[in-house]
């Protein structure tokens, strides 16, 4: 293409841009958003079924699901997404993930808050293991999520795995 061709090609376009008119565009539905909350299919160690399922600001979460009880581990406006499940035998396991947040900073501060509820352990994933009476808590983290999975057991381990697994696709 010649020089006056190109600039010909580039003013038409820009003069096209100019009248205001343009062409309409189809509106389709709005994706879901990203699933970043385990199935219970996927557990291990069930059956499990999903009891509560929620979506939140770290401010509103329910007491109960706030790792370590440490209200100081995410900012208030963080945004929480959360699932119980339950187990036939009685166990109960819950999964709380923490979005619009410096991950890194969350997944340090929950270390060191949770250090005085009870035994922090690090490990290679990295996680990090709270140990607090019966109760187990594990935060992994992905590039833009903080996930904790609490509760008693063996399986919370690949729970966790499974969890940061899962954020990550939907991340």
């Amino acid at each position: 293409m010649s020089r006056w061709a190109l600039v010909v090609a580039v003013a038409v376009a820009g003069l096209s841009a100019c009248t205001g008119e343009e062409e309409p565009v189809a509106a389709g539905p709005s994706p879901p958003p990203p699933q970043v909350l385990l199935d219970a299919a996927q557990l291990p160690g069930g059956p499990w079924t999903a009891g509560t399922t929620g979506d939140t600001r770290w401010a509103d979460l329910d007491e109960a699901l706030v790792p370590c009880g440490k209200r100081t581990i995410a900012p208030e406006d963080a945004r929480v997404r959360f699932r119980v499940f339950e187990s036939a035998g009685g166990a109960s396991v819950s999964e709380v993930v923490v979005s619009g947040t410096d991950v890194f900073q969350t997944f340090k501060r929950f270390y060191a808050e949770c250090s005085s509820a009870g035994k922090v352990e690090s490990r290679p994933g990295p996680s990090n293991v709270v140990v607090r009476g019966d109760t187990t808590e594990i935060a992994v983290f992905t590039e833009d999520h903080l996930i904790v999975v609490s509760g008693p057991g063996d399986d919370l381990a690949a729970i966790g795995d499974a969890a940061r697994a899962q954020a990550a696709k939907a991340g």
